[in-house]
């Protein structure tokens, strides 16, 4: 007696039209992504390493945009700070006229520039405030209104708290000044200049008074020394920004490696993928052709 029995083959049959569906899908997928899967279950043991390059790479970009940020602010304030070195040297000269009213008018003139730099602001913010961004670190421009004051550290409403930028995971960098350190110096010479041009010895005049003389010969060494500072500070803020360029390249230099890592842990190699994709493909139209085959054997042609 022969036994005939189409369904296990039948089922066998549309498992394997399936199974080879599947494995075109796959292999179109990848072909179409250009990535070995489309979520962490499809790279298998090595999604853990894949969710953490990826991580890496987000905080690389992310401390790679911060250092722009860093260094368009640091800019700002290297432009701001050779401004008032301009406006101190012109100072400088100032004080050694002879004509009265020429020193004053000059003395206005560098007090306006220099309050007005240290008020300057970058997005929106003014970059000598310290972290108290909101506010102009310098509450005047005009040096008449030092004269009242006790001392010139009136004029400046920073706090003393330097902001700081985090570059990297264990790094942060300071990235401001303060105007109160900033111009300082230069202030106390302008509070006593105006003070002395508004005291028993003053106004200056044309010619200057022995006493006006006296007082500007021996005011000419601090503005010098206000000077020799103010290009120090330049300096420290060039030193950051050569500091934070190459902190930003680094993190450039970090995120093409962790490219790298990443094009490694998911992307397909297109040669490979066509080829599995023909060969799926193959497979398929002879599971289907095996599929439709056995579809069409029924008992009844051996039983006539």
């Amino acid at each position: 007696m022969t036994r005939v029995s189409t369904f296990s083959a039948n089922q066998n049959a549309l498992m394997d039209l399936m199974k080879a569906q599947k494995t075109l899908m796959d292999a179109q997928k990848q072909l179409t992504t250009g990535k070995i899967a489309t979520d962490l279950k499809g790279v298998g043991h090595q999604a853990e390493t894949l969710s953490a390059t990826r991580a890496a790479l987000q905080r690389a970009d992310a401390y790679e945009e911060a250092a722009v940020r860093t260094e368009a602010r640091l800019e700002s304030q290297d432009i701001a700070m050779g401004q008032m070195a301009d406006a101190i040297s012109d100072l400088r000269l100032a004080v050694t006229s002879k004509d009265g009213d020429y020193t004053m008018h000059q003395v206005k003139e560098a007090f306006y520039k220099v309050a007005n730099s240290l008020n300057t602001q970058h997005a929106g913010t003014y970059i000598f405030g310290g972290t108290r961004t909101d506010t102009a670190p310098v509450t005047t421009n005009d040096i008449n209104d030092l004269i009242p004051m006790g001392s010139a550290s009136e004029s400046f409403v920073n706090n003393d708290r330097r902001p700081q930028v985090q570059l990297d995971q264990n790094l942060k960098v300071d990235t401001g000044m303060l105007a109160s350190d900033v111009g300082g110096e230069v202030f106390d010479s302008f509070k006593r200049i105006a003070d002395f041009d508004a005291g028993v010895n003053g106004p200056f005049d044309r010619p200057l008074s022995p006493a006006q003389e006296t007082f500007l010969n021996g005011e000419i060494q601090n503005v010098i020394t206000a000077l020799d500072n103010m290009y120090v500070k330049i300096g420290e803020n060039g030193a950051a920004q050569s500091n934070v360029e190459t902190i930003k390249n680094s993190q450039a230099d970090r995120q093409v490696f962790l490219q790298q890592m990443l094009s490694d842990l998911e992307d397909v190699d297109m040669a490979e993928a066509a080829t599995r994709f023909q060969a799926a493909e193959t497979a398929l139209q002879v599971s289907a052709k095996t599929f439709a085959s056995l579809s069409q054997v029924s008992l009844l042609q051996y039983l006539r």
